[in-house]
């Protein structure tokens, strides 16, 4: 495991806004949308992305991790 993922964090329990309920965050600005990956992957093991007309692979790994390639 590399120095950057021993950093990442694993569960919700680190993300606050991930808790708090919609009202509590709205006074502190603006959010990032939250998607969760089972709803954006539907059973698929990989998805393609289209994004300003460049097409990018979702793929989720044996080990339950995402990669987005180009």
């Amino acid at each position: 495991m590399s120095s950057d993922e021993s950093q990442r964090p694993e569960d919700e329990a680190t993300f606050p806004a991930m808790q708090a309920a919609p009202s509590d965050s709205a006074a502190a600005g603006p959010q990032s949308r939250i998607v969760d990956s089972n709803e954006l992957m539907d059973g698929n093991s990989e998805i393609l992305i289209s994004h300003k007309g460049a097409f990018y692979r979702l793929r989720e790994t044996r080990s339950g991790k995402l990669i987005l390639q180009k």
